[in-house]
């Protein structure tokens, strides 16, 4: 008798222990864009992959179509709609002024370069003023810069393309617009195919992936590019900070690892591969490339410092070493392309 209620003792402990073992949380993951992108194929879910690994299957990220809308993304996780999600900053304009550091112009070309600088320099200036209050930021990175793409206005002079009607990506980018003598003009990328065979718009400040991701170049052949791009997208990923808390210590530790830095560096290396991609098929699609410099490069340089000088009045309210911190951030880009051995 003695025996037989060991060997049931045994077992219902071993049955314990077994379900412990098995136990997971699965993390809601609130996906905007469609399941074929290459931010989700690439990007989000091989990360979800590893993340599942490292926590030897404890942890485990359930891939959502969207909840709510794209600038709504950061609210749901905030609120607990979704646990985790990542998003643009920019599409809420002025609630995250320290990110917007990483939107400045004339910074890098380099992905990798750029994520890297700014997330180094973010996470050790700005990070503990928790602009994402209510979440637990997993990871800031930028895609390639922002360049000018027209109809027929190549960027020779500030006199070519004054009053041509720009698509603008945010409140950045619509300053800039404004400051060169342009109409900016507001609308979702899900639009701009129509807007530029229609000629609704003359153009838009773009990444190169994109363009050729939506087929434009056919309404936009010509390109000017100016050194480290007119402006970025900052972007993040965040989990909602009670389900991060309430993570074991060790699977914290875990994702940890695969965030941040390494977030921002893995990120941004696919991004940048699309980009190299994307600027080997302008030849192949008639796209003309114009390379800003010089005088008037100088000249543009001018025009636009008051979207830097503007940003240090705003991100000193809330950060008194803004201006040390946009100084170690420009630092540490060509520090960075050293370190990769890359162009920056």
């Amino acid at each position: 008798m003695t025996a037989c209620r060991t060997l049931i003792l045994a077992a219902v402990a071993a049955t314990t222990v077994s379900a412990s073992a098995q136990a997971q949380t699965v993390l809601r993951f609130s996906n905007w864009l469609p399941p074929t992108h290459h931010v989700v194929t690439e990007m989000v879910t091989p990360w979800a992959a590893d993340v599942e690994k490292a926590t030897e299957g404890r942890v485990k990220l359930q891939i959502l179509p969207a909840l709510g809308a794209p600038p709504a993304h950061f609210d749901l996780v905030k609120n607990g709609v979704a646990d985790v999600a990542f998003g643009v900053h920019a599409y809420t304009p002025n609630r995250f002024k320290l990110t917007e550091m990483g939107e400045l112009p004339f910074t890098a070309d380099h992905s990798v370069v750029n994520s890297l600088a700014y997330w180094r320099t973010y996470s050790k200036h700005f990070a503990k003023h928790n602009e994402h209050e209510g979440t637990h930021l997993l990871g800031l990175w930028t895609n390639g810069p922002y360049q000018l793409f027209t109809k027929a206005n190549a960027l020779t002079s500030l006199d070519a393309v004054n009053g041509i009607k720009i698509r603008i990506p945010g409140v950045t980018v619509e300053r800039i617009t404004k400051a060169l003598g342009m109409t900016p003009i507001s609308s979702p990328l899900s639009e701009a195919y129509e807007q530029i065979s229609r000629g609704v718009i003359q153009g838009m400040f773009q990444q190169k992936e994109t363009v050729i991701a939506f087929n434009m170049t056919q309404h936009m052949p010509v390109a000017s590019f100016v050194p480290g791009g007119f402006a970025h997208s900052s972007q993040f990923m965040v989990i909602n900070e009670a389900k991060w808390k309430g993570l074991d210590a060790k699977d914290r530790d875990a994702i940890t690892k695969l965030s941040g830095e390494a977030m921002a560096k893995r990120f941004a290396t696919v991004w940048e591969a699309k980009e190299a991609a994307a600027l080997a098929k302008f030849a192949e699609t008639g796209v003309k490339v114009t390379n800003v410099d010089g005088k008037l490069l100088e000249e543009l340089r001018g025009k636009l410092q008051f979207v830097t000088d503007e940003w240090l009045a705003e991100a000193g309210k809330k950060a008194p070493e803004a201006k040390a911190a946009l100084a170690e951030y420009r630092a540490a880009i060509p520090a960075v392309a050293k370190e990769l051995n890359v162009k920056p």
